[in-house]
């Protein structure tokens, strides 16, 4: 996490714009952290199929000129609302897809959270400079790659059915060819919203009350009162060996 000189640093991640997003920041001065708050938000632009603001996932954190090493679980977590059965008919029976497709199976968002507390407590950047590069990415598009055509091909009934999903990905209710440019106005919006007024402002305010009426419209049970609830957390990294390499 020392600052990187451009011939001292790497970064691997799922898409090439999303590594270069990482790299412009650190070239700007970030350190590590604050590149992968870059990646994170450059991946929610670029490969919308895995990765978003309104998903989750885990940070595990090494910090160079001592060693410490910690853990920031971004998880999502259920709704306060959720039942053990809630994924089963009348007679006990799990519905098809329920649990995987509904907005009834979306957990509160932490991927937000997890990228507040990895900048505030171990980068070097204000939050909005290190969104930059995911808001221009989302404004003035990007080219389809094959896995996102393959992504979306491969739910495309779903995503048809979807005005908003359909208005940024679809051209006439079809999944366009390789390489077509992907503009996201909306996500550019929401991204530069959340630069001006910190990430936290995903879970209050104007930003939570717009998500829990889009997820209630769609049959899920989500409140304002869960997103306001939700913390990211920092925990002790499990450590082990395999094939004499510390894990």
């Amino acid at each position: 996490a020392r600052p990187a000189a451009p011939g001292r640093a790497a970064i691997a991640s799922a898409h090439p714009l999303a590594t270069a997003a990482g790299l412009e920041v650190l070239r700007a001065g970030g350190n590590a952290f604050d590149a992968a708050v870059a990646v994170s938000a450059a991946l929610a632009v670029v490969e919308p199929t895995g990765s978003g603001l309104t998903g989750g996932g885990t940070y595990s954190l090494h910090r160079q000129r001592d060693g410490f090493e910690t853990a920031i679980d971004a998880r999502e977590f259920a709704p306060a609302a959720a039942s053990r059965d809630m994924f089963l008919d009348a007679q006990g029976n799990p519905v098809t897809e329920l649990s995987t497709r509904s907005a009834l199976a979306a957990g509160i968002p932490g991927e937000p959270a997890g990228m507040a507390l990895l900048a505030a407590r171990y980068g070097r950047l204000p939050v909005a400079q290190s969104l930059q590069p995911a808001i221009r990415l989302a404004r003035e598009g990007f080219p389809q790659s094959l896995h996102l055509h393959n992504s979306l091909q491969s739910h495309l009934e779903q995503f048809a059915a979807e005005p908003d999903v359909a208005r940024n990905f679809l051209r006439d209710g079809a999944v366009p060819p390789v390489g077509t440019q992907v503009r996201q106005p909306e996500l550019a919006a929401t991204l530069e919203y959340l630069a001006r007024h910190g990430l936290d402002a995903f879970y209050k305010g104007e930003m939570a009350s717009r998500l829990v009426d889009g997820v209630r419209a769609q049959g899920g049970i989500w409140t304002e009162a869960d997103l306001a609830a939700y913390r990211a957390i920092e925990r002790a990294p499990i450590v082990g060996q395999y094939r004499g390499a510390r894990v």
